[in-house]
């Protein structure tokens, strides 16, 4: 006799309820890049949690549905797309997606089954010490920045500068450039303004550690 354990609807609605946090219209400064990570994040928790539950694949691709037209939304209400045009610019296969990050497929994890035997345990002489390790519900990120929208404008300053320091000309990735403001952003009256993509430049890590010591040295001399 094999014991079937199912996902409990409730925390499929939790993990629903996530998504539509993490998607709604309030959270459109957010990145791209950001909004795609911190919905693989979510899911992928999930869905590893979840693995080992009867007929747990089925179950994840129910949920594949629901996360891609919610982000599908998401990007239409962002730049204000229609859906067909979000499709044609964001669709990656069968997810949606960027250069770099991909919203994960959930259906792509398999169920899986405990292999090793194990005793156990007697439900009424250890109904105390039986313990299950709670899946957290209330902390989870939605993909806010502390400077919104600069993951995405760090890939298109990159791409723009040849993926080239803009100092040394070493060829850098998106995984070790260095997108550093020009003019530092408290000097201007609004910083949001130092984020325009005239005051942004691609560096190596070696070039911008360089040019902060000296940017700090100078703010202590005026000082």
């Amino acid at each position: 006799m094999t014991t079937k354990i199912d996902i409990p609807k409730e925390a499929e609605h939790n993990l629903l309820d996530k998504i539509e946090t993490a998607t709604a219209p309030d959270t459109h400064q957010d990145s791209v890049t950001t909004k795609i990570k911190a919905l693989n994040r979510i899911i992928g928790g999930w869905c590893r949690y979840y693995q080992y539950t009867s007929k747990a694949q089925t179950r994840f691709s129910g949920i594949d549905h629901r996360v891609f037209w919610s982000m599908a939304h998401w990007l239409g209400g962002k730049f204000q797309m229609t859906i067909p045009r979000v499709m044609e610019r964001f669709k990656k296969g069968s997810t949606l997606g960027t250069e770099t990050d991909r919203l994960l497929i959930s259906s792509k994890f398999p169920s899986l089954h405990y292999k090793k035997r194990f005793l156990k345990p007697n439900p009424y002489t250890t109904q105390d010490s039986i313990q299950r390790e709670e899946l957290p519900t209330e902390t989870h990120w939605t993909g806010r920045e502390l400077r919104s929208g600069m993951a995405d404008l760090r890939l298109i300053v990159i791409k723009r500068d040849g993926s080239n320091c803009q100092e040394c000309g070493r060829h850098v990735t998106p995984h070790s450039a260095e997108v550093d403001h020009i003019r530092p952003a408290k000097r201007f009256r609004l910083p949001v303004n130092a984020n325009r993509l005239e005051n942004l430049q691609t560096l190596c890590e070696t070039c911008h550690a360089k040019k902060t010591e000296f940017d700090r040295r100078r703010e202590s001399r005026v000082r």
